[in-house]
């Protein structure tokens, strides 16, 4: 009802996850920050989905990539209100921009699979933010959402602490259950595109189950510091 929505929106304010300004009740972002934020299509690879392409220095697993924004100012304060688990606006967010740019290139896709994150941090988190962004995407472009084939073992330390030589060390943690994915085509689904090496390994996995395609959608994706001024 919407007397109660207004209510708890009273007593529990809705905030932009960007800017912190307060929101109704039914509002992801402000209007300036829902503005600002997204990318266009032609800042970034199609292929890498990096503004800063990165094609000809990685071998990739996965097959092309959609983006939302570049991990730099009010995208920064709204992954992080979603890792500290304050507000998951900005994956609700992301996630319709990402479901539109897909249904524009006409993509077709079999299922969605989240990157995993392992049981005790979720539980921890009371989410995965990865699957949060998929299961909105899942729902909207109406694709059964998997959360069962990829598998993240534990690991003391959080991938946004690890230098990009220790991301590449790390991807042991990652696995895949038996189930054959045999002809299948798949969008692999995370909150931040950095160095490529998590989406790669996710996506080399599936494929080693028989995956016939895999495609990449992240909520931000990184770009080099000299690069920042010219976006």
């Amino acid at each position: 009802m919407k007397w109660t929505s207004s209510l708890l929106n009273f007593f529990y304010p809705n905030r932009c996850p960007a800017c912190d300004c307060i929101l109704t009740a039914h509002e992801l972002l402000c209007c300036a920050c829902s503005d600002t934020l997204p990318l266009s299509q032609e800042q970034y690879c199609r292929i890498c989905g990096k503004p800063d392409c990165m094609c000809r220095q990685t071998s990739l697993s996965y097959d092309g990539a959609v983006v939302c924004s570049t991990y730099t100012e009010g995208t920064v304060a709204a992954i992080l209100q979603l890792k500290q688990s304050r507000n998951t606006n900005f994956a609700i967010f992301a996630a319709r921009i990402l479901a539109e740019r897909l249904h524009e290139e006409r993509l077709q896709f079999d299922c969605v699979i989240p990157v995993p994150m392992h049981r005790s941090k979720e539980r921890m988190r009371g989410y995965n933010q990865a699957a949060l962004i998929a299961d909105e995407i899942a729902r909207i472009l109406e694709l059964p959402l998997y959360e069962d084939i990829l598998i993240k073992q534990r690991s003391a330390i959080s991938q946004h602490e690890l230098s990009a030589d220790e991301r590449a060390a790390h991807l042991d943690s990652f696995g895949i259950t038996a189930q054959r994915l045999d002809g299948m085509r798949i969008l692999l689904c995370d909150d931040v595109l950095t160095t490529g090496n998590t989406l790669n390994r996710c996506a080399a996995l599936l494929k080693e189950n028989g995956a016939a395609s895999v495609y990449a959608a992240a909520a931000a994706t990184t770009i080099r510091k000299n690069r920042r001024k010219e976006l």
